[in-house]
């Protein structure tokens, strides 16, 4: 029979190839492992990652790549022989005896091992595609050959399936090696490397992150992100639009299942597909039938879009993409088998313990009792788990006539909007609420409405009719939410810190923290530990309220709550804390996280965490990265109505921005804008914030008059309220301020007070904004000598971090485009290497940053890939060029440069 040499080789590598050195331990070649199966569905790169990986790691191997057709025994006998010969002439020096064709396949396998050494050099023999093989005597052959297998061989099998292969006895014993899909995914450095390979623009950390949930690092669906986008405003366009139920997705996964399941199969994982995840118990609970277990070992076993989260456990769950996919197919079912097996499913999952599935499942059951009967009686407990969306669909589905009747659906449809921060419509469920509190139901809740109302208040700004009404819940019986006298402890608690009063607001946040650990409310205690640290730092306390936050992060993982809405304060104010203390990556990380944790609640609730990227972005002089967090921030600000609190936050970044880039048009835009001040009611941290932002837009528009008269009322109010930190950036200001006018003593005087002051609350980042001028006031004050040791001491510190930041107006902004490289290539003046070895794009952005002086830990951040991938670019260049040192690389892009520039 002739063989196609083809399929005894391995596949070719793809162009933009992602090294994975990360899953090296995988493919070490131990004498007790017999197997290594690399596992998973379509599209996570099983086959590439063994080609690539092979050769990286110096180890011998020879292949069969397999289809359909080889699952015949005498086909697949030839082509195995043919491999093992291979393997056996060009890695052992031996040749493989020719066996008798006629043969079975079990005795010619007895011929094969009988002919190969007892001791030889580690080898792999890699079977490709191995889902395809199904026949009966061809396992068999398989199975007898690996009990008896040369210890010095390893099979190695690429496949959507689990092969029947005796497997299990294998990993028992310890001969087994598996990659499967969780190793298979792509982590961020990985995508960060096949972007920086195709785009020219990567697209920004957030996005790359939040592509990497949504896809769960499936490569192919990455790539089908990278490919169709040439732009970061393009990749996030279509990151918006990914699903499994694009065309282009819902035909790919048909021509799977029609490839891999017949019809009843398929129809079952429709009936599935109602389930978020399903574990036997809960199918059978669903569906009618028998042999539920088998039947979904078999849906496993057949290499789809199905896994195990723990894999000694019995749930089971769908990637998010096929997830989407059977959901989008749903209509190849009957509406009223739809609403039934929806139905079921609500009911299995209460029956389970799970009220927020079970509300999931509900909804799509279009039972409108059911759903509020189970909204009533689930609220409290999926308010305190923080199912704020989903609760609200299913106020929406009921519809506001239904809801504004009943005062507990009114009462959960006010705190679920609250907590989205759609206050117009818990403004909505307030008036329902005044409309019928009179009425013998509604009074009943008294209580929990009287808190609601105070809730609304503070969000809006008005502490002074917040407190009474909270102090009155406090007075009354709770009926239905049993949180309620804690949420009206943490109103009046909040009321009295936007009143400036923080140490009665310290004593009352650490009774909300106790009384919330009494009766178990997590999510409310670890709102009182992020009130708590907000209000030390406030206090100039920075190290106590870290501390605070060290408390709360170990609650959310004690309690799980790491999903949770709530979980996105903690993360911010570390965020912002972090930054104070230029703690930049930190800082970074923490923001990310906070954003990570929104995914299912929408872009509106991420602003302070963008805000605090972009204030990571400015202090590292990044430029293209800030642009994009302030891109993004401008338009949530604009989509959005938020309390002073973010927007000052917000509008402070943004001038800082505009100042950057010598912007004052957008700075004198603003003023006309921008929220009005009131400095005698400046009794908290937004409301400074809003008054300062004034001063420092007054600054830079030359209204210096204006701005201090601004900071100087200020300045009265922190020490009237003990606004420590606040004090301390008031002085910042008028440092700058002064110093901006010529006035040098006066500019001095405030400096010296700013490091007094950093004394206490070690502000660093609000120092560091101050660039150039800080260095000049921090050299005087040295030359001066009057400084005390501590201050000295942070002086010369402030003066070293300036100088190792990045002047943000000289950021690299060097990206060229293929036209430019294809007409320097084509210049007849140009080093006969470049044409006969060319660089890739990526290797001409990374010599041309070389040039620019940039070290390999700055390229790959300006690059937004690892510092191993740009030292394997170097490597290239330096090969391809004949390059030694660095300074010839150097010497070389000057000369190309000058080209470039027409020089």
């Amino acid at each position: 029979m002739p063989l196609i040499q083809e399929k005894l080789a391995p596949p070719p590598l793809p162009l933009s190839l992602v090294a994975r050195p990360r899953l090296n331990d995988h493919f070490v070649l131990d004498k007790r492992v017999r197997v290594l199966l690399v596992k998973a569905p379509p599209g996570y790169g099983k086959s590439t990652l063994v080609a690539e990986r092979l050769p990286a790691l110096e180890q011998r191997a020879a292949w069969l790549r397999l289809d359909r057709r080889d699952d015949q025994p005498a086909r697949f006998a030839a082509y195995f022989a043919a491999a093992l010969d291979r393997l056996c002439q060009e890695h052992l020096a031996v040749s493989l005896p020719a066996t008798d064709d006629d043969l079975p396949f079990d005795d010619r396998i007895d011929d094969w091992l009988a002919s190969l050494p007892a001791e030889a050099a580690p080898c792999r023999l890699v079977l490709d595609d191995f889902e395809h093989i199904r026949h009966p005597a061809i396992l068999e052959g398989l199975a007898h050959w690996l009990r008896h297998q040369p210890r010095w061989l390893t099979l190695t099998l690429v496949s959507h399936t689990r092969p029947p292969l005796g497997l299990p006895g294998l990993r028992l014993r310890g001969e087994l090696e598996e990659i499967g899909v969780e190793q298979l995914a792509l982590d961020l450095e990985e995508a960060q490397t096949l972007c920086a390979e195709q785009l020219s623009f990567p697209p920004t950390r957030v996005s790359l992150e939040r592509a990497l949930r949504l896809t769960e690092g499936w490569p192919m669906a990455l790539t089908w992100l990278i490919e169709r986008t040439t732009t970061r405003a393009g990749f996030d366009a279509l990151l918006e639009r990914l699903s499994g139920a694009h065309p282009d997705f819902v035909a790919w996964f048909d021509d799977l299942l029609n490839a891999s399941l017949d019809a009843p199969d398929q129809q079952l994982l429709l009936q599935l597909g109602v389930l978020e995840r399903f574990s036997p118990a809960l199918v059978a609970r669903l569906l009618e039938g028998e042999r539920v277990t088998q039947r979904l070992e078999a849906l496993e076993q057949a290499g789809l879009f199905l896994h195990r989260p723990d894999p000694h456990d019995q749930w089971y769950r769908f990637h998010a993409l096929f997830a989407q996919y059977l959901r989008h197919r749903r209509h190849e079912l009957s509406l009223d088998t739809q609403r039934r097996l929806h139905g079921r499913a609500s009911q299995a999952w209460l029956a389970l313990g799970d009220p927020a599935l079970a509300l999931a499942q509900a909804i799509e059951a279009d039972d409108h009792d059911a759903l509020a009967t189970l909204i009533e009686d689930q609220g409290p407990y999926l308010l305190a788990h923080g199912h704020f969306v989903l609760l609200a669909r299913a106020l929406a589905t009921l519809g506001e006539p239904r809801v504004g009747t009943s005062p507990r659906l009114t009462l959960i449809h006010g705190w679920a909007s609250h907590a989205q921060s759609q206050f117009d419509r818990t403004a909505q469920a307030i008036g329902w609420i005044e409309a019928q509190l009179d009425e013998p139901a509604w009074q009943e809740l008294a209580a929990e409405l009287a808190t609601l109302r105070a809730q609304l208040a503070i969000n809006q700004g008005d502490a002074e009719r917040a407190a009474p009404l909270a102090e009155q819940a406090l007075t009354l019986p709770v009926r239905y939410l049993a949180a309620t006298p804690v949420s009206a402890g943490a109103i009046l608690c909040e009321s009295r810190f936007v009143q400036g009063h923080l140490e009665e607001s310290l004593t009352r946040i650490q009774a909300v923290e106790q009384h919330a650990r009494h009766i178990g409310d997590a999510q409310l205690m670890l709102w009182a530990l992020c009130h708590h640290s907000e209000t030390l730092v406030a206090q100039g306390r920075l190290q106590a309220a870290f501390d605070i936050q060290e408390r709360a992060f170990a609650h959310i993982e004690h309690c799980g709550l790491d999903r949770l809405p709530v979980a996105e304060f903690l993360y911010r104010i570390r965020s912002q804390l972090l930054w104070e203390w230029h703690r930049l990556d930190e800082a970074e990380q923490a923001a990310l996280a906070g954003i990570a944790v929104l995914d299912d609640q929408g872009e509106h609730w991420t602003l302070q965490c963008h805000v605090g990227l972009a204030k990571v972005a400015l202090a590292r002089g990044d430029q293209a990265q800030c642009a994009d967090h302030i891109r993004r921030l401008r338009k949530i600000l604009a989509e959005g109505d938020y309390h002073i609190d973010w927007r000052a936050n917000a509008h402070a970044t943004l001038l800082a921005w505009w100042q950057a880039n010598d912007d004052c048009d957008a700075v004198a835009r603003w003023l006309q804008e921008a929220p009005p001040v009131d400095t005698d009611t400046a009794s908290n941290h937004f409301a400074q914030a809003n008054v300062r932002n004034h001063a420092r837009a007054l600054m830079l528009l030359d209204r210096a008059d204006e701005a201090r008269g601004l900071l100087e009322t200020l300045e009265t109010q922190t020490q009237r309220f003990g606004l420590v930190t606040d004090a301390n950036r008031n002085r910042l200001c008028l440092a700058a301020l002064e110093w901006q006018c010529g006035q040098e003593a006066a500019a001095l005087t405030h400096m010296t007070s700013a490091l007094e002051l950093a004394s206490r609350t070690s502000l660093t980042g609000s120092f560091l904004r101050l660039g150039k001028p800080l260095v000049e006031m921090l050299a005087a004050l040295l030359e001066q000598g009057g400084l005390d040791a501590m201050s000295r001491a942070r002086a010369e510190r402030l003066i070293h971090l300036v100088g190792r930041q990045r002047d943000f107006g000289q950021a690299i902004r060097l990206m060229l485009d293929d036209a430019v490289i294809a007409d320097i290539v084509t210049r007849p003046d140009v080093p006969e290497l470049i044409r006969t070895s060319p660089l890739t794009r990526r290797e001409w952005q990374i010599l041309s940053l070389i040039h620019a002086g940039l070290s390999n830990e700055q390229i790959a951040e300006q690059l937004s890939v690892a510092p191993t991938t740009v030292k394997t670019h170097i490597r290239s260049l330096y090969q391809k060029q004949n390059i030694r040192r660095r300074e010839e690389a150097i010497a070389l892009a000057g000369d190309l440069l000058a080209r470039i520039q027409g020089e």
